[in-house]
């Protein structure tokens, strides 16, 4: 047999290859036209291994061999061109510069050269490959760093994570398909003889490479753990991972022996200006835009520009991922990076600035997203509340806890009020009853509260505590002279009596909260959903023409101001009228239109009752089996609102006595099927099972991929960030983010910009675009 030539190290001296089987293939078609491939990523994400792998699988088309060059412990520049001539085993020639002899040597050879760790050598390494390049026209280089090399032809393919199922690891009987569990039980096994993935420990294992992000360091640190306790205790630790993941690796490279030593050798590389945007930028827990990240950055020691600076860095070193959005730059830490930065952060002299400084910039977010929510910006505004709610949620959190005086943190709640209505009322209950306890005092504040209060627990389903807070609303805005807000509170103890069936006290409400609205000139979303809530109570007492008159004049208000979320109210009461009348062409056009503007807007509350409707609807014109499936998807959009329709006792009544038709029209075991299957179905699903028209991202007999991970596609086709993914299909962000990288592993892709050019132009997997740089 001919020997191998090369220094790559035995197959008896490493782990086995785990998952990027699509990274490997495609980084070996790239090495055919790139001469220099760059592998990039934070410490821990199996950059080494991977480009070991591609040699190891590229080593054929070489005739002069595969050679690594490991440049992790060097610490002198200088030293780099050595480094690979005693890699490559090169006699010394003194009479030469190291560079000339290196040159001299690879001129006419043709070999893949690894170089592994040039981040803290990065001029050097880049000056050096540069030279050999132009020298050497049969070299072709994988080097991996955190950082590139900004070497003129360099590719650069970016490491993403392992692929890892949902955080409660319920959804797949089969996690093994998932690479981040592949890697924990081949390494577990390893480490413990005997252990297998079975039905005890299957959830447990998925749910704990979920938290660890698909990082394959963090999982062998983790399997290794096995030795002296259980996956479930390691999952309980986890809170504090570097603590919990100390077990040493013995036989790695110094900086992978622990998940903390791989992360403080990249916080070494980074400048002083770096490492305090480091500490500083962990206080977002999930995304940041530039303005965010210099908003809390960008004081005391750092000036505006050096801060930017310091962001710009910590992208390009990995540290910080960069993501690419329909409205800019979106920027994340890694869970294990972040935990990091915070550690630094706490106890500090900058910790309780930094927080204070991240909630007023959320805060101000907030009141301008609120002034100008009733306007032509309102579908930009909506789709900005979903995208930071995980930051409102920080900032609240702190201005409630941590912070003197909790007017900013009380206003920044009544201002996310769209956001509690639209479809996180249990969150938004929970924050505005801390509201009205940590603010006692009867200001004009505390009015606005209460009547945001009461809103909220109405969209619940329930009257009976809406309207106690409401009243108090209503004397306290008396009290103040404060006509808007008492208008607000009558408005909706209206809405709260027409729910009881009183009504006239609905009509007397309802009317003075409307004139209340025309002598101020107001006209906004919540004076229009007040116009919306009459033309229901017209309705309701039995004048459906005069109902459709009122819809009609809240539409034309709207459309007036450039609002859209109120005119979907009043396309719901239309919705009702032609339920009303059975007319079903005036009810099916009125709601879907509704749906879908309700849909972006991101509006789960009113989506539900559209759809309601429409299940009624089709059970009238016999698509028996069509409303049974919709009434199951839709409990399901019920279940994180309240109770149905409000609680409004007709319609929950009309909802019994459609389900009682279609058990009749079906059977029950037909309709229990149906119902059933309509449980199943995403959020989204149900909204295009409602509208009857599914988007497909790729003829079902041809894609790799699942449905929901073709519904995922579409997202990131769209610009959607994974934040923005799992709101909009209501599932956890680091379900958005597996599915993600599922996609890319099925694909063979690097990048988001790729998943969206094989949706827009239903390229073929092996079409796929290189990335470059």
């Amino acid at each position: 047999m001919t020997r191998r030539l090369g220094n790559l190290p035995g197959s008896e001296t490493v782990t086995s290859f785990v998952g990027r089987r699509a990274m490997v293939s495609e980084i070996r078609t790239l090495l055919g036209s790139a001469r220099l491939v760059t592998l990039l990523g934070p410490g821990g994400m199996g950059k080494t291994r991977l480009a070991i792998r591609v040699a190891e699988t590229a080593h054929r088309a070489f005739a002069d061999g595969v050679w690594l060059v490991e440049l992790a412990e060097l610490s002198d520049p200088a030293l780099t061109d050595h480094a690979i001539i005693d890699a490559l085993g090169v006699p010394d020639r003194s009479a030469e510069s190291a560079e000339e002899v290196l040159v001299e040597h690879l001129q006419d050879k043709n070999l893949l050269l690894v170089i592994d760790n040039c981040e803290h050598l990065l001029d050097a390494c880049g000056d050096l490959i540069a030279a050999v390049l132009r020298a050497a026209p049969g070299v072709r280089i994988i080097a991996t760093s955190r950082e590139a090399l900004h070497v003129p032809g360099e590719h650069v393919v970016p490491v993403p994570p392992l692929s890892f199922t949902n955080d409660e690891g319920r959804a797949d009987r089969n996690p093994l398909k998932y690479e981040a569990v592949e890697l924990f039980v081949q390494r577990a096994a390893a480490a413990v003889p005997g252990f297998t993935l079975d039905a005890e420990n299957r959830e447990v294992v998925a749910r704990l490479c979920a938290r660890l992000e698909g990082m394959p360091l963090a999982i062998e640190l983790a399997a290794v753990r096995l030795q002296a306790m259980g996956a479930t205790e390691i999952l309980d630790r986890l809170e504090d991972r570097f603590q919990a993941l100390s077990t040493v690796i013995r036989g790695a490279p110094a900086r992978q022996q622990t998940l903390r030593a791989a992360v403080e050798w990249s916080y070494a590389l980074c400048s002083p200006a770096e490492q305090t945007a480091w500490a500083r930028l962990s206080i977002f827990p999930g995304g940041f835009d530039l303005d965010a990240a210099l908003a809390v950055i960008g004081h005391d020691s750092l000036t505006a520009h050096e801060a930017t600076d310091a962001v710009t860095g910590l992208v390009s070193k990995s540290v910080v991922l960069r993501q690419t959005h329909s409205t800019g730059a979106r920027y994340h830490m890694l869970e294990t990076i972040r935990q990091f930065g915070r550690e630094l952060l706490h106890g500090s002299d900058a910790e309780l600035d930094v927080g204070r400084r991240h909630m007023h910039h959320f805060a101000d977010l907030a009141a301008r997203a609120c002034q100008d929510w009733s306007g032509p910006r309102q579908r930009e505004w909506s789709s900005m509340l979903r995208r930071e709610q995980v930051n409102f949620r920080e900032a609240l959190r702190f201005g409630f806890d941590n912070d003197a005086d909790p007017s900013v943190a009380v206003r920044t709640t009544v201002d996310l009020r769209h956001l509690w209505v639209m479809g996180a009322s249990r969150e938004g209950r929970e924050w505005i009853d801390k509201a009205l306890t940590a603010l006692r005092a009867d200001t004009p504040l505390r009015a606005r509260a209460l009547w945001v209060a009461g809103w909220v627990r109405q969209v619940q389903g329930e009257p009976i505590g809406s309207t106690a807070i409401l009243t108090e609303c209503v004397d306290a805005a008396r009290r103040l002279g404060d006509q808007v807000t008492r208008a607000r509170a009558e408005q909706f103890l209206g809405v709260n009596e027409l729910l009881g069936y009183h009504l006239d006290d609905a009509e007397t409400l309802l009317s003075g909260a409307q004139a209340t609205y025309r002598s101020l000139g107001a006209a906004d979303s919540e004076s229009l959903i007040g116009l919306a809530a009459h033309g229901w109570l017209r309705l309701i007492e039995g004048d459906s023409q005069e109902a459709e008159r009122i819809a009609e004049e809240c539409r034309r208000l709207s459309r007036d101001i450039g609002e859209s979320w109120a005119a979907t109210w009043a396309l719901w009461v239309l919705g009702l009228i032609g339920w009303t009348r059975s007319d079903e062409i005036l009810a099916t056009a009125a709601l879907r239109e509704a749906i879908e503007i309700k849909r972006e807007l991101g509006d789960w509350l009113g989506i539900p009752c559209c759809v309601e409707v429409l299940a009624w609807m089709l059970a009238e014109s016999g698509q028996h089996r069509r409303a049974a499936r919709l009434m199951g998807a839709n409990r399901e959009l019920w279940l994180p609102i309240g109770q149905p329709m409000f609680g409004f006792i007709t319609y929950l009544e009309a909802h019994e006595n459609y389900t009682a038709t279609l058990r009749a029209a079906l059977g029950d075991a037909q309709f229990e099927a149906e119902h059933t299957a309509g449980t199943h179905l995403s959020p989204d699903a149900t909204v295009d099972y409602a509208l009857g028209t599914p988007r497909q991202t790729r003829r079902a007999d041809s894609s790799p991929l699942t449905r929901r991970e073709g519904q995922v596609a579409q997202l990131v086709a769209e610009g959607l960030t994974n934040r923005e993914i799992a709101e909009h299909l209501i599932i956890s962000p680091r379900t958005a983010e597996a599915h993600v990288e599922n996609i890319l592993s099925k694909l063979g892709y690097t990048s988001r910009a790729q998943i969206a050019t094989y949706v827009r132009a239903d390229l073929s997997p092996d079409s796929r675009p290189a990335q470059s740089r």
